[in-house]
């Protein structure tokens, strides 16, 4: 049976990750004030994040490194093992190229052996369901190469939309000017975004307040599951 090696962007809990076998997440590292913090899966960990943020104070994430990754997949490869790898968006990180590239060097070094990296077009649960998935594809007997083509297949069958409370942090991200956050808040408008086609987030209109913008939402939802496919 060959491992599934991901990301912590896929937010999975860590009593499912305990659950599975021969399964491997990567820590994308939180530095707050300094002090860099290690993602476990827990829900304290969690919490503990989200009333920093709510508290004003300044998270950002670190990029998973090529060498980590080369460090990682070798000890598997090493082995005798194949690994089957999907990871956080492209559109989103460096952490899909880091990983491509260790991936690259090391199917030189161990031609025998089988390493697939995937690109996941997808953040939070989006990239955790593809890589459920892939759990109970090789749970079912699916080979790695079916796996990483059903992968492939269905990375663009994911709806990405969301909103968010706070404009401040799409300001300190890049993607909306401090201005517009500060009018936008003002005035009490929530943006809708989504995940577009190369990973990338994108704004797909605007709400006035969290109750309308959540309606939008489940519109949106409940135009795509009837239209299967889409």
């Amino acid at each position: 049976m060959y491992w599934i090696v991901t990301d912590s962007a896929t937010d999975l809990p860590k009593s499912y990750i305990d659950a599975q076998e021969q399964f491997q997440v990567l820590p994308i590292t939180i530095t707050l004030e300094g002090q860099t913090l290690v993602p476990d899966g827990t829900d304290e960990y969690a919490r503990n994040i989200y009333a920093q943020l709510r508290a004003g104070k300044v998270v950002t994430t670190a990029q998973i490194n090529s060498e980590t990754w080369k460090e990682n997949y070798e000890a598997l490869l090493k082995n005798g093992q194949d690994v089957l790898s999907i990871v956080f968006s492209s559109g989103l990180s460096g952490t899909c190229q880091a990983a491509m590239l260790a991936a690259q060097e090391l199917r030189e070094k161990y031609p025998e052996r089988q390493l697939i990296v995937i690109d996941s077009l997808c953040a939070s649960m989006g990239e955790g369901l593809l890589v459920h998935h892939a759990l109970q594809n090789r749970a079912a007997g699916m080979s790695l190469e079916d796996n990483a083509a059903w992968v492939r297949d269905n990375v663009q069958h994911l709806a990405h939309w969301f909103t968010v409370d706070d404009l401040m942090y799409l300001s300190r991200g890049g993607r909306l000017s401090g201005a517009k956050a500060m009018l936008g808040t003002a005035l009490g408008l929530k943006p809708l975004l989504k995940g577009d086609p190369n990973g990338r987030i994108v704004l797909c209109g605007k709400a006035r307040g969290r109750a309308q913008a959540i309606g939008k939402l489940a519109d949106q939802y409940n135009a795509l599951a009837r239209c299967p496919g889409a």
